[in-house]
């Protein structure tokens, strides 16, 4: 049953130790080797858990069962668990690929943890943390909230109007690992699973509210929340209004200069 005791206390348990790690590493942690070894122990960790049952349950039982989400990123906290993993191995984190990947990342990890955390199926199927398949869900949700955050916190990325291009190509990036997936098991002739909510609403109760009218508020949600940082944090001529004007005028010189 979900939003029980234990449940609940596992949430505020967990945000305080995530907290507090984030505010060590923040006045601690300043060499980028030690930031860049951060990363990796989160992402590593968060795929060493999300695998784990497996090893236990052979382990305990003599078998195990692989589920589907072992085998495909059929969710976004899949994806986001091996984004992190790519973000924290990739070599030139300079580069803009980077910074989109991480970007993306950054929000659909923190998002998709903090609801994996708080509708964990896996938990209200199984509300026993006495069970390591159920701990496990909990905790590699944790992992990888951990580390999405890291990236801002280490300055992997920067809060910033353009993130919302990230979160845009991101977003169409899961509609069609989405669209592959289930595909690729109507080819085999198996029943498909709701591979990002493409088949089944999420909220069965509010039919309209599907995956994508969830994507565009998503990025309408990353734009203004971007504007007032920028608003906030930055002088006028670094905003990104004035990056697009300054943009537009450099193409009208140029197209002067051309014609």
């Amino acid at each position: 049953m979900l939003f029980d005791l234990p449940h609940i206390l596992y949430m505020v348990i967990s945000s305080i130790v995530t907290t507090g790690l984030m505010i060590l590493c923040f006045f601690v942690v300043k060499n980028q080797k030690y930031k860049d070894i951060i990363l990796k122990i989160s992402a590593v960790l968060t795929i060493a858990l999300h695998f784990s049952s497996l090893y236990v349950n052979f382990f305990k039982n003599g078998q195990t069962n692989v589920e589907e989400p072992m085998l495909f990123p059929i969710y976004p906290c899949n994806v986001a668990m091996w984004f992190l993993a790519i973000c924290a191995f990739y070599k030139n984190k300079q580069s803009k690929v980077f910074g989109y990947i991480a970007e993306f990342t950054f929000y659909l990890g923190i998002v998709g943890g903090i609801v994996g955390i708080a509708f964990n199926e896996i938990y209200a199927n199984a509300p026993n943390l006495a069970l390591w398949s159920t701990l496990k869900g909990l905790l590699s949700h944790s992992t990888m909230i951990f580390g999405c955050v890291y990236l801002l916190v280490g300055k992997y990325i920067k809060i910033r109007v353009k993130n919302t291009l990230s979160v845009t190509c991101g977003l169409l990036f899961l509609l069609i690992d989405g669209g592959v997936i289930i595909g690729l098991y109507k080819i085999f002739k198996l029943d498909p699973p709701n591979c990002m909510y493409l088949l089944e609403n999420p909220f069965p109760k509010i039919p309209w509210f599907n995956t994508y009218l969830i994507g565009m508020i998503g990025i309408l949600i990353t734009f203004l929340t971007t504007v007032i940082v920028e608003q906030i944090a930055l002088p006028k001529e670094e905003r990104w209004y004035s990056k697009i004007k300054e943009f537009i005028n450099r193409r009208k010189q140029i197209n002067e200069w051309i014609f």
